[in-house]
Parts: C-alpha cells; sequence; structure tokens
C-alpha cells in the first residue's frame, strides 16, 4: 500500500483527471488525500473520497466568475495571460500553497504527490521535502518545454519547413520570458521555505519526476513515442454529477447540432449569441447548453433552439452531426468519442492549439472569434453536411484511447514513482532524489 497526495484547484476541467487518478488508486488499495478548493469537495465526497480543503491557499467556493484568481479572459495579448496566470495560481501564491502542503504533508505522509500543472507551490514543496512529484494535466502541456510539438497558445501546425521550425524556436523563448514576471514571488516562496533562487521561473520544473498528460498521443501531432518524462495518459474526463441527464431533439428529421461554450467564465455571451443567430438561420435543430458559468438573460430565441443550463453531453452528443463550441479540451473530445465533428471557435487558453490539430485530422474545422454570423452558419452547415468531416470524425474515434484505459494508464505512471524508501516525515531534510531525465528537458535553455 502507497500513499498519495493530489494537487488540484477549482479550474473547470483541471479537477476530473485528479478525482479519476485518485478514485482508480484508492480501488487498488491505496490510500488517497485529495486537496483543492472547497468547491470542489462535493466532486470529491461522490467518488468517496478522502478530501481536505485548502487552509492559506486561495479557496473558490463557486465556479462562478466572482471568485476567479486569474480572470484571464480580460486580455488577449500574451505577457498579459502569463502574468495573471503566474499572479493568480503559479508564483502569486506559491508561497501559501507550498505551506499547505507541506503541513498536510507531515499530517499525512504520502509517497508520491501528484500535482496540476500550474500549482508550483506543491512542486516546490514536493522538491523541499523530497517526495517525488508528478503533474497530471486535463490537456495539451503548456510549458514551453518540448521541441517535439508546436508551441502552447498560438495554434501552430507541426513545423513543416526550417522557417517553421525558426518560427517555433522564437515563440518558445518569448514564452519562456513571459514567465519570468513571476520569478519574483516564486523566489520569494523559495527562500521562504528554505530553497536557493532558481534564475528563471520555469527552472522549478526540474523538481518534476514525471508529466502525465490526460491527452491521446493520436491527437497530439502523434509520435511513436512520448519525450522522456512524459506518459500519455488519454483523455481523462468524465459527465460531471451537475451535467443532467437527456435532452430530447425534435422529431422532424432536420440534423442536431450541439452548441455548447465551456463551463467557466470566458466572457463568451458575445460569441454565444452569434453561433445561437448562426445556428437559428439553418434548417437544424440546436440544443445550447450554458452549465454553471452563464445564465439565459439576453440570448436569442427561435423555434429551432432549445437552451437548457445542464444537459448530459455523452447522452447529447451521439444524436448529432456537429458539435459547435469554444475548443476547450473536454468539449473537443467528447464529441470525437462519438465520432462526431467539431467547430471550434478558440476564446484563449488550450482552445487554439485543440482546434489545430482537430483540423490536422480533418475532423472538423476552426473559425475566428470574431466570426460573423453568416460564417459561422456556413462553417456548421458545410460540416453538417459534408461526410468527409464525419467520416474523419469516425477515424479519431478509433484511434482514442478508451476511457478506462487512460484511467488505467493514469494510475501505473503515478505507481512507478513509489520510492522504497522510509516516509517523508522521516525525509525532509534529505537532498532531493534522482530526477528523470524530464527535469533536463524542462528546464529553459
Amino acid at each position: 500500500m502507497a500513499r498519495f497526495l493530489f494537487t488540484t484547484f477549482e479550474g473547470g476541467g483541471h479537477v476530473p483527471p485528479a478525482l479519476l487518478a485518485a478514485q482508480e488508486l484508492m480501488a487498488r488499495g491505496h490510500d488517497v488525500l485529495v486537496v483543492s478548493d472547497p468547491y470542489n469537495s462535493a466532486a470529491a465526497a461522490e467518488k468517496h473520497l478522502p478530501f481536505t480543503p485548502w487552509r492559506r491557499a486561495p479557496r473558490r467556493v463557486a465556479a462562478a466568475q466572482v471568485d476567479d484568481p486569474m480572470d484571464d479572459w480580460k486580455s488577449r495579448w500574451p505577457p498579459a495571460v502569463v502574468r495573471r496566470l503566474c499572479d493568480g495560481v503559479i508564483t502569486g501564491p506559491a508561497l501559501a500553497y507550498a505551506m499547505d502542503v507541506m503541513e498536510i504533508a507531515r499530517e499525512f505522509s504520502p509517497d508520491v504527490i501528484v500535482s496540476q500543472e500550474l500549482l508550483f507551490g506543491s512542486i516546490m514543496a514536493a522538491e523541499k521535502m523530497s517526495i517525488p512529484v508528478a503533474l497530471l494535466t486535463a490537456n495539451l502541456w503548456c510549458y514551453p518545454t518540448r521541441t517535439d510539438v508546436p508551441p502552447f497558445g498560438p495554434g501552430f501546425g507541426l513545423a513543416e519547413s526550417r522557417g517553421d521550425e525558426g518560427r517555433d524556436r522564437v515563440v518558445r523563448g518569448m514564452v519562456r520570458s513571459f514567465f519570468d514576471a513571476g520569478l519574483p514571488a516564486l523566489n520569494h516562496a523559495r527562500l521562504a521555505i528554505g530553497l536557493p533562487e532558481v534564475q528563471h521561473t520555469l527552472d522549478q520544473l526540474a523538481a518534476v519526476e514525471r508529466v502525465i498528460l490526460g491527452v491521446s498521443m493520436a491527437f497530439d501531432f502523434a509520435r511513436q513515442e512520448a519525450p522522456a518524462g512524459f506518459v500519455y495518459a488519454g483523455p481523462l474526463y468524465e459527465t460531471p454529477s451537475w451535467a443532467g441527464d437527456d435532452v430530447p431533439f425534435p422529431e422532424n428529421g432536420r440534423p442536431n447540432v450541439l452548441i455548447s461554450f465551456s463551463t467557466t467564465f470566458q466572457n463568451q455571451r458575445a460569441v454565444l449569441v452569434r453561433c445561437m443567430k448562426a445556428a437559428a438561420s439553418l434548417p437544424i435543430n440546436a440544443i445550447v447548453t450554458l452549465g454553471p458559468a452563464m445564465s439565459r438573460e439576453g440570448l436569442p430565441v427561435s423555434d429551432n433552439l432549445k437552451v437548457v443550463l445542464q444537459g448530459s453531453h455523452d447522452l447529447i452528443v451521439p444524436k448529432c452531426q456537429a458539435v459547435l463550441c469554444h475548443g476547450g479540451h473536454g468539449t473537443v473530445l467528447r464529441p470525437l468519442r462519438h465520432g462526431v465533428p467539431v467547430v471550434a471557435i478558440p476564446m484563449g487558453r488550450d482552445h487554439a492549439d485543440n482546434a489545430v490539430r482537430l483540423e490536422w485530422k480533418k475532423a472538423g474545422r476552426r473559425l475566428s472569434e470574431r466570426a460573423s454570423v453568416k460564417r459561422i452558419a456556413n462553417t456548421l452547415w458545410r460540416v453538417v453536411n459534408e461526410p468527409s468531416y464525419r467520416d474523419a470524425a469516425r477515424r479519431m474515434q478509433s484511434e482514442l484511447d478508451q476511457p478506462q484505459e487512460s484511467i488505467d494508464r493514469a494510475a501505473a505512471a503515478v505507481l512507478e514513482l513509489v520510492p522504497t524508501r522510509a516516509p517523508c516525515s522521516q525525509q525532509e531534510d534529505l537532498p532531493s532524489t534522482t530526477r528523470a531525465p524530464f527535469a533536463e528537458q524542462a528546464a529553459p535553455r
């Protein structure tokens, strides 16, 4: 039996991978403890997972905009977006996160810490206490430390020329420098817990022993094997309990479309309104799921639009000919798992990178956030009616990892890190353990 401490925070799709992996490890007889925001306690309780909220670190009590620590939707300028991430999660509260993790780890004595990738405070706590740490992602790798895939953020395709390779090198270097906006706060936290300063913010990733990606290799510009230190577990998501039940479409012979624009607030109302107007202009049936981040107020009304606060995508999508969405990883991969093509309108975060992979697989189309109602309508109608998109989505369906396979792979990757040594409470002052090759790859050059 081993002991695993999972640390995450309320960030939409960030939480389910941690809960799924923790649930699997507990089912195998291991001890787990989940640390997250108070809002996530109910989701942990549904899986019968031991849970404790953050003590000093930010404590979200809702998924609404009101207590979002990042508000990353307020800017599309990359340096400003990265600064918000640093100030809100990565480095600003790093000392509070680190102190919480160290305190809880002394009480729980974990063999391994499994953290969401933005919580640098958790990583430095593991480094200080010489506990192996793995990062478990809900989507694509977000840091500019890999050279086998395009840099995260701009939505670049795979490099096909020396010019593309040069572009990627420049962007990786620029993005590394953006993260250094958080360096003063990071080094303040490191010194406060007895660690030496680092030269760059992303140097903190050198303490990580493994990155477990909640993504299918087939979706991420597939190679024959993952880079050293990385494991492709496959998509780690499930229908959330609040999603509700099935929502019926009218039986009128028209094509069915699902429209969904994130469960977290991203200032998406204006784009959603244009999408709904586009759908209203077409001979289709459309269901719009809002989730907890939006209200019905001010949305278009049409006989062929049905607006609901919640609905199970796994029950709705199989009846659809297309899905129109923002491009979040779970919202894109769920239709593909059912062989349904997607029209994605990226609004930030990982959206553009998911959308370019969607087009690479020819299983859908991406549009600009500024696309007109007419452009959205024309593209959606094309994806609904051209068989090539559905054929490609069905090919993608056959390539994606099955849900239990993904969970098993994630659990196995975590278990491999369990050391044969004394509990962490007896190891706090020992030197850091030998790191996996990932550490060398992660450190900025």
